[in-house]
Formats: structure tokens, sequence, C-alpha cells
């Protein structure tokens, strides 16, 4: 109920104020059914909703079970910095294992680590694939903790006087991008300027996937400007919203050819 609840105030707000304010409040629950996505609850009818099949989803959510019981065991002997709030919730957590292991990216792009718990669950599926490089950026250096040092992980502290400048830089010289999550400021003019950075940079077939998606109108409008029909997984407080570019079969096929 705390999604429904959120987003109904915020609904309230855009009744009682008008349109003007729109970058202010937060989207109703018809704001997400509109968009013309899935509107889901569960990570395997969010991943399935995101092209893949079922049996490959069930497969690769069966994995999460082992990863899940070492994360816990992780966070117990860990010395945490931010409270649990900070973290993605459980589904969120399945999803963003999955996205990395169907998904198979090359390059995944993470804003916002706070303790890293989605640092630590994306590096456990690039692991399990045994290829792929996780760039995570935020603006305090006690961020990463649950990680601490990974071969297949580089995060940079970026400078919180000029947060967005900084962050252009490191992604041009990233250059293409598989995966894309959004996890740092959720206003909606910095989250609107990264999926915006994201954008030109994502391969065929990529996925742009952002945590709290309630917090403001960024990712609907971002998705509704270009035409694009997101999935949302009300988890149980926060929405995440994700989005796959087209170009998957193209994708398949160029991956089909590597292994060949």
């Amino acid at each position: 109920m705390g999604p429904v609840a959120s987003v109904m105030s915020g609904y309230l707000a855009m009744r009682t104020l008008g349109t003007g304010i729109r970058r202010y409040t937060a989207p109703a629950v018809m704001d997400f059914t509109r968009a013309g996505g899935a509107v889901v609850t569960a990570a395997a009818a969010f991943l399935e909703n995101l092209g893949w099949q079922p049996a490959e989803v069930e497969q690769v959510l069966a994995e999460y079970e082992e990863v899940a019981e070492r994360l816990t065991r992780r966070y117990d002997e860990t010395e945490l910095f931010y409270p649990s709030t900070h973290g993605v919730e459980a589904e969120t957590s399945a999803v963003l294992y999955g996205l990395g292991r169907l998904l198979k990216p090359q390059t995944v792009v993470e804003t916002g680590v706070a303790d890293g718990r989605s640092s630590w669950l994306i590096l456990a599926a690039l692991e399990n694939n045994g290829t792929g490089m996780l760039h995570s950026f935020d603006i305090n250096r006690t961020a990463g903790r649950l990680v601490g040092k990974h071969p297949q992980w580089q995060l940079e502290i970026l400078d919180r006087r000029r947060p967005e400048s900084s962050l252009t830089r490191a992604l041009g010289d990233i250059g293409k991008i598989d995966l894309f999550f959004h996890d740092s400021d959720h206003l909606y003019l910095p989250q609107l300027f990264e999926y915006e950075r994201a954008w030109p940079l994502m391969t065929a077939g990529g996925v742009i996937a952002s945590d709290d998606v309630n917090c403001s109108r960024a990712f609907l409008d971002f998705c509704g400007h270009r035409r694009q029909r997101p999935v949302f997984l009300f988890d149980s407080r926060k929405i995440t919203g994700a989005m796959r570019l087209p170009g998957v079969a193209q994708r398949h096929e160029a991956r089909l050819e590597r292994l060949g």
C-alpha cells in the first residue's frame, strides 16, 4: 500500500493546485496505468514484460535465492553507514540480478550507491556471467561498503559541487551502455537529466531502469516523450520503472555471432 498512498497524495495535490506544479508533485496511480506498459508486483512478471521468456526468467530467479542468502550474510558481517531504507527493496533486488543475468551486459552504469546493495546484486550477476563491468557513481565517499572491492567494479565519487558535469564527462569516457540504473537524487530535474544523458549511449535492446519513479514524474515524462512503454514494479514502499530499447533481436543475433 506504500506506493499507492504516495501516488494518491500526488494526485490530490494536482487536482487542488493545477498542472503548473507538475514537476513538484508525485505521479498518481492513473499516470502509471496510462503509460501504456504493464504494472506488476513481482520480479518475474516485470522481467517477462521486458521481453524474456518465462522459462529463462524462472531459471535466473531460482539462482537468485542463493544469491540473496549470500547477500544476507554479507550484511551480517559489514558495518553499514546508511539506513536500510536507502537500499532497493526485495522484488527490485531480484529484478537487478535478473537483468544482469538475462541481458548479459558488457557495460552497466548505476547512479547512487549508498551501502551498495544494488551494486552487490549487479556484480553477482556479472560474476556469474564471467564478463561485464559495473560503473557506479555517488557523491559520498562512504558509498559501497557492502561491495568493498571487486575486479568488475569501478566506483567513482563525483564532485558534489558539479555532479552533472562530472557525470556527463564520465559517461562520455565510458561510451556505450547496455544497462543503466538510476538510484540517486530523485527530484524531477536530476532524474530527467540522468535519463537524458544515458539515452544516446544505450545499445540496441538495452535497458534503462530507475528506482523511486514514484518520487517525481520524470521517468513517465521521459518515456512518454519517446513513445516508449515502460514497465512498472510496485514494490512494498517504492516503484521501480524500466524500458527496453528496440533492437532486441539484433542484439541477440550479434551475441550469437560472438559466441560462434
